[in-house]
């Protein structure tokens, strides 16, 4: 059997409890190095999983011949040169999100990828969205069933990062902290963290945004950076889509709604079932359709191994930050913003 071998840069709780325990169960992927800057952090990592190699520099597993693909879960900031550095040693790259923190550094990503076109490039959370759930939506858009959508819902939200932060210090026995709260580090808060999910899965089912008005705040974190953000999208097609993230909520059920002029579409989560409403009454469908389980690494292997698009491209990944950038530019403004691309 054709494995595709892996690096994984960044070994933090990200890599610990999704990259590399996905890829092991990817009966087509090995992983055979890891990288952190952090040397312990890449040496616990590689004996916690059995994995041979580790290094501190990722240059050196980029090296690698054996290595064909990494993944990149390193801080947000830091992605755009890893990512470009990756695709310049001929490796395919899948990208933690968001892809990056501003339009310049996803510009730099795109044009990477569109030199190496033989390199697969996957960016989430895309990915996210290959679930019968969301083919669902996708067939009631395409058919019309719902009617021209007039607006939309989007939120994503949990009650903050610090747990998760002080886990992955124990498990490295570290000093707590929560890179997440440090405006050098991420550049961002909790629309980089949780907003992201919102603004894609928007994008994915109505297309590209034109016009992007947002208010930001920090209302309960220690933080330098925002724990609340309420934007309003005025997509391309005409609809206006509500997006609302949050690092102070406790219950963490909400998900993403369509209203349009012939139904109504709610998606509990991502993959959870859901409800519409057509010909004047509620239904809950049933997703018979045959699907391997979402896994967002079986899905880029395969495209490596298939020469298949990936869900989730370089071009996409960019107009997610470029809304994201608009969100930021009129949260501190209070102007709307218009995007270049529209």
């Amino acid at each position: 059997m054709t494995k595709v071998g892996f690096g994984v840069i960044g070994c933090g709780g990200i890599s610990h409890y999704l990259h590399i325990p996905e890829l092991k169960e990817a009966n087509q992927a090995r992983i055979v190095a890891l990288a952190d800057v952090k040397p312990h952090r890449a040496e616990s990592t590689a004996k916690r999983f059995r994995i041979r190699h580790w290094y501190a520099e990722y240059s050196d597993l980029l090296k690698r011949d054996d290595v064909q693909a990494v993944v990149v879960a390193t801080p947000h900031p830091t992605h755009a040169r890893i990512a470009v550095d990756a695709m310049e040693a001929g490796k395919h790259v899948f990208i933690q999100k968001p892809m990056t923190t501003n339009v310049s550094d996803a510009n730099q990503i795109v044009e990477a990828a569109r030199k190496r076109p033989d390199l697969k490039v996957m960016v989430l959370p895309f990915v996210y969205f290959d679930t019968p759930a969301f083919d669902y939506a996708k067939d009631l858009l395409t058919q019309g069933e719902l009617g021209k959508i007039c607006t939309a819902k989007a939120r994503v939200a949990h009650s903050g990062p610090e747990q998760y932060q002080q886990d992955v210090a124990r498990m490295f026995d570290e000093e707590e902290s929560c890179w997440f709260f440090d405006p050098r580090k991420a550049q961002g808060g909790v629309l980089y963290d949780l907003g992201v999910y919102a603004v894609s899965q928007l994008i994915y089912l109505l297309g590209h945004v034109r016009k992007v008005s947002a208010f930001a705040s920090t209302l309960d974190k220690p933080a330098e950076v925002e724990d609340n953000v309420a934007a309003i999208l005025e997509m391309t097609s005409g609809a206006l889509a509500t997006v609302e993230t949050s690092w102070t909520q406790i219950a963490t059920m909400e998900g993403t709604s369509l209203y349009g002029t012939k139904g109504t579409l709610l998606l509990d989560s991502f993959n959870t079932p859901v409800m519409a409403y057509k010909q004047a009454s509620w239904i809950m469908p049933s997703l018979t359709k045959e699907k391997e389980p979402q896994h967002t690494h079986r899905h880029f292997v395969r495209c490596i191994l298939d020469n298949s698009k990936p869900i989730g491209t370089v071009e996409e990944g960019r107009h997610v930050v470029e809304v994201l950038e608009a969100a930021y530019e009129s949260a501190r403004t209070g102007r709307t913003v218009t995007l270049e691309s529209s």
